[in-house]
């Protein structure tokens, strides 16, 4: 699924914040996916990148599972009255994926989209109260499958809000301020530098999930660094951060992004194409009438803050009759430019999204506390000569009021202050991708 969810990330502007759950719509594919046939299921397939036909199933059991945090995923299949769905494919989804099915008159507008924003507002704890907008209106829709999934973790280590402040963000489309939470020596965390990247993953209660925030070195542009991320890279990241004995000082900013890209578009460039068209084959979704996928609706949403994560998605596929369609110190970690950012579980992508931040050159920052004779001076920004990974090559000769002094960089610095990948993991399965610009 970290494919997948890297894929879809890379086709949203590398200019805006966004997220996305590929959990949610891998769930979503893998249903319609049961009862097609032919190159429309194996379009499907392909794009998921899936290496077993019951992966996903045993992730959402493992999902339910979960201890420490709130974690759902609800399926419901709205039918037309009159349309059948096979037996042996109605029983498989309920079996694997737990969908319940429901009958509503499309006809009336007002009672659709009402069942369905009801259904998606409890599902994800109303923080996506409406995903059908209010003038949504197909009455000859045959059938709507729904997909929600809402998680909400607490860090096991709390940032403190009173720490908490403004601070500039060098986003893709200049500066701006942004509130940052801030921890000196952070020890339950893991940390990397490799592949011109910082890494660092912030554990839950439930230690098994992750917040984890893919920050490019300021050396490097934040499109290039998205255009060689993969999920083997993402992967192969997550299994190199380990703890620092000394902690990390870590900065990362307070956010809350919403997003509802394009999602048929964006599948359809992954190769899903037979799925909208004219060569739709769902025959074993329902044998007297060929239906198709008309539209796919996904919205998703991520807040962060000193309390720890809430994330909510949902994804509705709208299917019709068919019909012929056009083809449309410690390392300090501060998150204050572009990154890519996701919630995972197992190494999947749940969510995933992106922030994006402006790329500073030039110096390097180094946030130190020096204490002499029990008074504190603080050290901003001085020169540091680094090697290509972001590691410290000499002591730095820093003049603090009138002394010299030899500063060792001590403490990794994860300093967030740029654009960012981020995601939501559990034992590296990412549940939420997203990108900080």
């Amino acid at each position: 699924m970290a494919d997948f969810a890297v894929d879809l990330l890379k086709l949203t502007s590398v200019k805006e914040s966004v997220v996305v759950s590929p959990l949610s719509l891998v769930a979503a594919l893998s249903i319609l996916e049961r009862g097609a046939g032919g190159d429309t299921q194996s379009q499907i397939v392909d794009a998921l990148k899936r290496k077993s036909h019951n992966d996903v199933p045993e992730l959402i059991r493992k999902l339910a599972a979960a201890d420490g945090v709130a974690m759902a995923v609800a399926t419901k299949f709205f039918l037309a009255n009159g349309l059948k769905i096979g037996q042996q494919y109605n029983d498989a989804i309920t079996k694997d994926f737990n969908v319940t099915a429901e009958r509503l008159d499309f006809r009336d507008q007002g009672l659709t989209v009402k069942t369905v924003n009801d259904f998606v507002s409890e599902a994800t704890r109303q923080m996506i109260p409406s995903l059908l907008s209010g003038d949504f209106y197909q009455p000859d829709m045959r059938a709507f499958l729904v997909n929600a999934v809402y998680f909400k973790g607490q860090w096991a280590t709390r940032f403190d809000p009173d720490v908490t402040q403004e601070d500039t963000f060098h986003g893709m489309n200049g500066d701006r301020k942004e509130s940052f939470m801030a921890i000196h020596a952070l020890k339950d965390c893991r940390f990397t530098v490799a592949h011109g990247t910082q890494v660092l993953a912030l554990p839950y209660k439930d230690k098994e999930y992750e917040f984890v925030i893919f920050l490019p070195l300021e050396s490097v542009k934040f499109e290039d660094f998205r255009e060689n991320l993969t999920g083997a890279v993402m992967k192969e990241l997550l299994e190199k951060a380990t703890k620092e004995s000394t902690g990390v000082n870590v900065t990362i900013p307070k956010f809350k992004t919403t997003s509802q890209p394009q999602m048929k578009q964006m599948l359809q460039r992954l190769g899903i194409s037979h799925l909208f068209e004219s060569g739709c084959d769902l025959k074993g979704v329902c044998e007297t009438e060929d239906l198709f996928v008309d539209d796919v609706i996904h919205k998703a949403v991520v807040e962060v803050s000193e309390e720890g994560t809430k994330a909510a998605a949902a994804t509705g596929m709208v299917m019709n009759r068919l019909r012929p369609m056009p083809h449309l110190a410690p390392p300090t970690f501060r998150a204050d430019h572009p990154f890519v950012y996701g919630i995972f579980l197992l190494g999947e992508p749940i969510f995933l999204g992106q922030e994006r931040y402006e790329v500073r050159r030039g110096e390097f920052p180094l946030s130190l506390m020096v204490t002499i004779c029990s008074n504190n001076f603080r050290l901003t920004t001085c020169s540091l000569q680094v090697d290509e990974e972001g590691r410290e090559l000499d002591p730095v000769a820093a003049k603090v009021k009138g002394m010299m002094f030899t500063l060792r960089n001590i403490y990794p610095v994860f300093h967030a202050d740029h654009p960012f990948v981020y995601g939501v993991f559990q034992r590296h399965q990412p549940i939420l991708i997203g990108q900080y610009c």
